[in-house]
């Protein structure tokens, strides 16, 4: 298992070197995602997690509960905490949970083949087809994607404790299950139907006894979770969030979406589309051809009967997952040819708040990994075809290959805004731009009415229009609870700044560099009131722009 680890690391180290110089002031790929999971691993960090702070996440103000928008990465929290209580640097710890999660894939899916084939060569391999698998580089920017050895973890648990009934091994089970709730919202739904497929395949009556203790330990490793879930509900509620059926329809992969390699992809480029995003689903030449050699060495050989069972069980789950990734509608370039399995799952309860049905093909994934490292096992196992296993581990490593730029993160403003005050940057725009205005938020320590998160408040786009047609009352709202300052950055138009300077009260506090800040001062003769607003009543707006 050491040699794998340092396998796993090199070739980690060897897709991320562009990173490795830069890890303390670079993001790989964009400053979207990455910095907003960058933003919530140093709000975790400065906050006791499912604390009454702890859920005001600082954008969008004035609202409350805004954590609750999008993930939370508590699951993360063990590692990059430290790492941002010692350093103080909230993009080391984000670059160093992102370059030790896949070699973490890869180590917990050599635990699970090696314990369901015995073979060391074939618990390699499978740790490579999960850990480097194509669909990985679609989300190299997604962490909580990447966070996803828990999976591998709990069933490895499972089949130990189905096998020597020893307690010790539901701990592992536990240990996995904990990690993926607090992980990664779309494995609490697709990995459960995961889990729950495996208790319909392995059950047998005589381990009833066994089958109890499993529930006990599944039940006890989500009661953390719960105050999570339910803090979800209510303030998602609260807001009315959910995902339109348009929209769900819209992040579903079709049929040939299995023929998709993603954007960041360098092999078979040119040969294969690269235009389904999210929705590529290119599992892999190699990782197909070892998945078809264990499928044969599960029907026709004789030495290898105990391994049937197993691998058509993680072939099945992965072909069933598959069918999740069409979403509810199944569909062929475009043409709807009825429903699939996940109309139903979108009568469940919270899965109505899940947008992209594709990323079952991260459980999917995983047990084609399964079956991938039981074909390299039972070619290892051959005189005549055991040398096979190099060029088909080149090759899946090669076909999960990927690139991409690495870009700086903003520094902290050099100039003093109070603590918790309300801040507006400019410019304000729809997408992922705000995102370094509230990662500045997190660590100057006052709040910011941009944002960029899973959700967008109803008030957020009025806001930008009314900006863009240069009328003051868009101000009043914020006015009207504090003080509000005002950063002006270098791009934005020098019209815009005209105007601006021509709204009443409004007071030049100092120019650094070429950003500006302003002041608004509150309106009324009161005293300024807490900047949060309450909550609102399901139904209810909490802030509306004249």
């Amino acid at each position: 298992m050491v040699l794998a680890a340092l396998s796993y690391l090199l070739i980690t180290a060897l897709l991320f070197h562009n990173l490795l110089p830069v890890l303390t002031t670079h993001l790989f790929s964009d400053l979207g995602d990455p910095l907003l999971n960058a933003s919530i691993l140093e709000w975790n960090a400065k906050h006791l997690p499912l604390s009454a702070g702890w859920w005001n996440f600082p954008a969008f103000a004035p609202l409350p509960g805004v954590t609750a928008f999008t993930e939370h990465l508590l699951g993360a929290y063990p590692l990059s905490s430290p790492i941002i209580w010692i350093s103080g640097n909230p993009i080391l710890a984000y670059n160093a949970l992102q370059l030790l999660t896949l070699p973490l894939n890869g180590l917990a899916v050599f635990a699970l083949v090696r314990e369901l084939t015995g073979s060391s060569l074939g618990a390699f391999v499978g740790g490579l087809a999960f850990a480097f698998a194509p669909f990985t580089g679609e989300h190299a920017s997604h962490i909580q994607m990447l966070m996803a050895f828990g999976m591998p973890l709990a069933l490895y648990g499972l089949h130990r404790y189905l096998k020597n009934g020893e307690a010790r091994d539901l701990v592992w089970f536990g240990v996995g299950w904990l990690s993926v709730t607090l992980s990664n919202a779309y494995m609490l739904v697709f990995f459960p139907i995961l889990i729950a497929l495996w208790a319909v395949w392995f059950f047998t009556r005589a381990d009833v006894r066994r089958w109890l203790a499993i529930a006990v330990t599944a039940g006890a490793a989500t009661l953390p979770v719960v105050p999570l879930l339910i803090g979800y509900h209510l303030r998602q509620a609260a807001y009315g969030l959910f995902r339109d059926y348009p929209e769900i329809v819209s992040q579903s992969a079709g049929i040939q979406s299995v023929a998709g390699i993603n954007q960041r992809a360098v092999l078979w480029v040119g040969w294969l589309p690269n235009t389904f995003y999210e929705q590529s689903l290119f599992p892999g030449f190699a990782i197909v051809a070892l998945v078809l050699v264990a499928i044969t060495a599960a029907v026709v050989s004789r030495e290898r009967r105990t391994w049937r069972r197993p691998i058509l069980f993680y072939f099945t789950a992965a072909v069933l997952l598959w069918t999740f990734t069409l979403g509810p509608e199944v569909r062929w370039a475009g043409v709807r040819l009825g429903y699939g399995p996940y109309w139903l799952l979108m009568h469940v309860p919270g899965v109505q708040s899940i947008r992209v049905p594709s990323r079952a093909w991260l459980p999917a994934t995983l047990c084609l990994a399964v079956c991938a490292g039981f074909g390299a096992a039972w070619l290892t196992g051959r005189r005549r075809t055991w040398w096979l296993i190099v060029p088909i581990a080149v090759l899946i490593v090669g076909e999960g290959w990927f690139v991409d730029i690495t870009m700086r993160v903003p520094s902290a403003l050099p100039l003093y805004i109070p603590p918790g005050a309300q801040v507006l940057d400019l410019p304000i725009s729809a997408g992922y731009g705000n995102a370094d205005a509230q990662y500045l938020a997190v660590l100057g320590g006052y709040r910011v009415i941009n944002g960029y998160s899973g959700y967008a408040p109803p008030y957020f786009g009025p806001l930008r229009s009314a900006l863009g047609d240069h009328r003051p009352e868009a101000f009043v709202p914020f006015r009207q609870r504090a003080d509000l300052y005002i950063v002006v950055r270098p791009d934005v138009e020098p019209r815009f700044v005209m105007w601006l300077e021509t709204v009443n009260d409004l007071q030049r506090l100092i120019d650094f560099g070429r950003w500006k800040l302003y002041r608004l001062p509150h309106l009324g003769n009161g005293s300024p009131r807490l900047v949060l607003l309450p909550l609102p009543h399901p139904g209810e707006h909490s802030l509306t722009i004249p």
